[in-house]
């Protein structure tokens, strides 16, 4: 079964990517990651906010006392982001042996 996501808005296309299982649905994570890459405004991962301050006050902010951005503590969203990163990658490998083939 074939999903159009010509009709799906950024936010759509985000909510995509974050819910794609690209292990069971390679075809699907590669569209849905070059629509989101075609249209220049993509973010595959969240940075947190800290505390203003320099380096090393954000560094010792976000080790002694996490933060809270939205409902989730600071931790959390960095694990999102580094599965985001993962899941990025092994689509761009995925791309990338697609072409060779």
């Amino acid at each position: 079964m074939s999903v159009d996501l010509s009709d799906y808005s950024l936010k759509e296309l985000n909510e995509a990517w974050i819910s794609i299982d690209d292990h069971a649905y390679p075809d699907r994570a590669i569209e849905i990651y070059k629509l989101l890459k075609a249209s220049g405004e993509a973010a595959f991962y969240e940075e947190p906010e800290l505390e203003h301050g320099g380096f090393l006050s954000k560094v010792l902010n976000y080790i002694f006392s996490p933060t809270m951005h939205g409902c989730l503590i600071v931790a959390d969203i960095e694990l999102e982001n580094d599965l985001a990163r993962m899941k990025e990658q092994r689509v761009l490998a995925l791309i990338s042996s697609s072409k060779k083939a």
